[in-house]
């Protein structure tokens, strides 16, 4: 695997990605849908066909109960049974949703959004684009940040959409 390719992933993350202020509006944005579905496509170092292809995502994942009792949520995924507890942390990042399996976690991080619905004062998010990635570096609880950026780029990226769009 080339060494450069976790320091390229960070570096855009660096300069690409919102700070602080702006993943805390990301929260209050996620927070207001409450409930949202992501889907996701495996985007690191495989042989994927191109997404114009592509007849189904590679995982889909529902997070519920967002802002419901503060820093945590419930994900479901594609590939598992029933909902599971997962911790919320805002940062500079973005919002990194981690649930713990095992003696490992699945982060999902959401990012600023890129779709609006409504006008100035009325508007809701109706597009937040995320990666999510399974690794076992578990101290993402202390510092979700450093955790995301020593990444390499095998994450699976995607998009995230309230599930009530009203």
């Amino acid at each position: 695997m080339n060494r450069q390719a976790p320091r390229a992933l960070a570096l855009a993350a660096a300069l690409l990605w919102p700070t602080h202020a702006a993943a805390a509006t990301v929260l209050e944005e996620l927070v207001l849908a409450r409930d949202v579905i992501c889907s996701f496509n495996r985007s690191g170092p495989v042989n994927a066909p191109p997404t114009a292809k592509r007849v189904n995502d590679d995982l889909m994942v529902i997070i519920e109960g967002i802002g419901v009792d503060p820093g945590t949520a419930s994900i479901t995924s594609s590939r598992g049974v029933g909902a599971k507890p997962a911790r919320v942390y805002p940062t500079d990042t973005g919002v990194h949703i981690v649930e713990d399996v095992n003696n490992s976690v699945v982060v999902t991080t959401v990012f600023a959004c890129e779709t609006w619905k409504g006008e100035a004062g009325q508007r809701k998010c109706m597009r937040f684009p995320a990666v999510i990635a399974w690794h076992f570096d578990r101290s993402v609880h202390l510092n979700p940040d450093r955790s995301f950026l020593a990444l390499p780029g095998s994450s699976y990226t995607g998009h995230c959409e309230p599930w009530n769009l009203e």
